[in-house]
């Protein structure tokens, strides 16, 4: 048996809140390889995929085999070893974040038991997309993290199912915190956890348009308050939500305010100049 050890850390300028993944990695155990105990300052989540071993937490030992997960809180003491016949091959994920107690709910209520089945294998091809990457930058990280995150949540009985607006309104709100980068559908559906033609589905039941025209409205309606409210010119509108060709600007602001850019902006001047003289 070759015995590996692999790990990867992450670093990003963003301000983390709500769920980030620290570090990453993988390990062919060696016989009897044990760790702890020790307190985390961090959530970490392993991933058996052959072999088993024993997890004991407090005074609460367990047994782990492949196909189950098990998750360390902060602050618990925590001490594992692998089987001295059969030692584990795991992979794993540190995380932290204000939302790290949506996944902790996938283990039961409270997360009292603290290892998972993986009914279908789903949660472990989601670790094998996002480990085997290797060295990544946080966003792609993100993005197959998301996918990790929502095969755990929607695994839990206790958990509130995720209802299809929701989808929608993660899509919304990861469009409009990143209006500025060059974004695509796949991206936003890689994101939140789904493939990109449910996706479209859902946007076409609950907004009645694609993704992508979605997209296009948002950015021309922000870029329009943009040239409405500011000085800045129209190439530093175009930039400023997500267009580096200007021609492509201007004819997709065009066929939203059916004007070009520059004679919007002059007709919100006049009419603003005419509401002053007469108030």
């Amino acid at each position: 048996m070759e015995y590996f050890f692999r790990n990867y850390y992450l670093a990003t300028s963003y301000v983390l809140t709500d769920i980030y993944p620290i570090q990453y990695g993988e390990q062919q155990c060696e016989e009897g390889y044990a760790f702890g105990p020790r307190i985390r300052s961090n959530y970490i989540l392993h991933y058996v995929y052959s072999g088993c071993g024993i997890l004991r937490i407090g005074n609460q030992e367990y047994s782990v085999n492949a196909g189950e997960l098990f998750l360390i809180k902060p602050n618990q003491v925590a001490f594992y070893k692998a089987d001295t016949k059969s030692p584990w091959l795991y992979r794993w994920i540190e995380f932290n974040g204000s939302m790290a107690e949506r996944i902790v709910s996938a283990f039961g209520k409270d997360g009292a038991r603290p290892v998972l089945f993986d009914e279908g294998g789903v949660i472990g091809d989601k670790f094998i997309d996002f480990i085997s990457q290797g060295k990544m930058a946080f966003e792609p990280a993100m993005e197959r993290f998301w996918g990790i995150i929502s095969g755990l949540t929607k695994s839990s009985a206790d958990s509130a199912p995720i209802r299809s607006q929701d989808y929608v309104q993660m899509a919304e709100q990861y469009m409009k915190d990143n209006l500025h980068r060059k974004i695509s559908v796949d991206g936003i559906a890689a994101h939140i956890g789904i493939n990109r033609s449910y996706l479209s589905r859902l946007f076409k039941k609950h907004k009645n348009v694609s993704p992508q025209q979605y997209l296009v409205m948002l950015r021309v309606n922000t870029a329009a308050q943009y040239l409405k409210n500011t000085d800045i010119s129209i190439i530093e509108a175009a930039r400023s939500v997500g267009y580096s060709d200007y021609h492509v600007f201007n004819k997709a602001f065009h066929s939203h305010f059916n004007a070009s850019p520059s004679s919007w902006r002059k007709k919100q001047f006049w009419q603003q100049s005419f509401i002053d003289d007469n108030s």
